[in-house]
């Protein structure tokens, strides 16, 4: 049943960036060709599909991404791109006594989070620009993989007692197609960014949902796994040209 839920939800993540990209194709007025700045920045929503080992401990994973441009040809072939991604695949949420000592009268909020951050750079080529602008790049930097708990009372904004249970650093490489979708005309025009995204990485240790759940269930100790860990990232955002 969770397989099931899974490969229903990257279907329905899939279609949705699809069926987007295909209705704002079909709106944008083919024009002049696009102009691009020197500079561009954009910011989109992610939802990560694991692969392979990683697929068989996690499931999909929700995130937010930022992404510089720098132009390096008169035509904005050539470019230079640097991403800043954060994932989020995996949280479990409890209800537990803060001490057997009181009684079990006292109950807190134990939050357990699994986290990825990723910085990655390379070279993104640019097809004709237009209305529809598609994209390709190579992509290499590292990832940070951790997992952190944190406890807070009922009437708490912010916990009062955090640890981290797990922490690792790996390299990053794979790449990114997509297409810019012309939203906006101007001096700086805004358009929609519609893509994918593979990375790898060799080696890693992390922690997932399921053997948090487990070791809290056994009054355990946690175990970290240690894997290669690939995963495809789709996202939609926004693109703009800064100057």
């Amino acid at each position: 049943m969770r397989r099931a839920n899974l490969t229903a939800m990257r279907f329905a993540a899939a279609a949705a960036l699809a069926a987007t990209a295909h209705s704002t194709v079909l709106q944008a007025q083919q024009g002049e060709p696009e102009l691009n700045g020197p500079v561009s920045a954009g910011l989109s929503l992610n939802v990560t599909d694991p692969r392979g080992e990683f697929d068989q401990t996690t499931g999909v994973g929700f995130g937010l991404s930022g992404n510089v441009l720098f132009r390096l040809d008169e035509n904005s072939i050539l470019n230079l791109r640097a991403d800043l991604a954060f994932q989020n695949y995996g949280n479990v949420r409890q209800r537990v006594p803060l001490s057997p000592n009181l009684g079990n009268l006292i109950q807190v909020d134990l939050n357990t989070s699994n986290n990825i951050a990723t910085f990655l750079v390379g070279p993104q080529l640019l097809g004709p620009t237009g209305a529809f602008t598609p994209y390709a790049s190579a992509l290499g930097g590292f990832s940070a993989f951790w997992t952190s708990s944190s406890v807070e009372g009922t009437n708490e904004e912010r916990p009062f007692a955090s640890t981290t249970n797990s922490s690792d650093f790996a390299w990053a490489y794979g790449g990114a197609a997509g297409a810019y979708i012309r939203v906006s005309s101007g001096s700086r025009p805004l358009r929609l960014d519609v893509g994918a995204r593979y990375l790898r990485h060799d080696d890693v240790t992390y922690l997932t949902a399921d053997e948090v759940r487990d070791a809290f269930e056994q009054q355990r100790t946690v175990r970290p796994l240690r894997s290669r860990v690939d995963y495809f990232t789709y996202y939609v955002g926004v693109q703009a040209v800064v100057f």
